[in-house]
């Protein structure tokens, strides 16, 4: 007869009255619980609150400085169309301030509130009957002044057909409205060359 090792080890049953009592004296075992305690919510909700005060300046100034430039872009792009225009049409074409939309501001302050170009049929720089408006600018966000350094500026540039604007020299300054992000210098030669100076440049010269 084959021996077998099972035929001398009898496993313990559950009916087995020791076995069952030593199994009741076993420690229970412990549920392991997820989740944070208050304190650690507390603590966690703070950092946040910190971490958020000191990126939200920082974030302001970085979509200050964006919208400075898209309008800088912006301006400076509308005089090279006017320019464009004025050779293309073989006519004088003008670009003003304007807040209607329709007809310029006769005041170099008001940039900040859009401008118009418009084709000038007599180059008085201003909208008449039978003057066609090419194009309207509304006013930019975030934007506290489009103008020279002493808060005015000229109000209208008139290109006549050969692409030039005579005796246009002009300095204008795009001002955020926030004080942290700096401005930009559009510089307007006085052949009516419109350009963007890099960022620190203090004057056109």
């Amino acid at each position: 007869m084959a021996y077998r090792l099972s035929d001398d080890i009898r496993r313990p049953s559950v009916t087995d009255a020791s076995y069952a009592a030593k199994v009741d004296k076993l420690p229970p075992m412990k549920s392991r619980q997820y989740g944070f305690t208050l304190v650690e919510l507390l603590v966690t909700i703070a950092v946040v609150m910190v971490l958020t005060v000191l990126a939200v300046p920082s974030f302001q100034t970085f979509l200050a400085g964006r919208q400075i430039e898209a309008t800088a872009d912006t301006l400076v792009s509308d005089f090279r169309y006017a320019r464009s225009e004025a050779v293309k049409r073989a006519n004088r074409v003008t670009i003003c301030p304007s807040i209607t939309g329709s007809s310029c501001t006769g005041s170099g302050g008001l940039w900040k509130n859009g401008w118009i170009v418009f084709v000038d049929e007599d180059g008085d720089g201003t909208v008449d009957v039978g003057d066609v408006v090419l194009k309207v600018q509304d006013a930019l966000p975030g934007i506290a002044s489009i103008a020279a350094a002493n808060g005015t500026s000229r109000y209208q540039f008139v290109f006549q057909p050969t692409g030039w604007s005579q005796a246009a020299s002009e300095t204008l300054w795009v001002t955020p409205s926030v004080s942290s992000s700096s401005p930009r210098l559009v510089c307007v030669s006085n052949k009516g060359r419109a350009a963007i100076r890099p960022k620190g440049t203090a004057s056109c010269a």
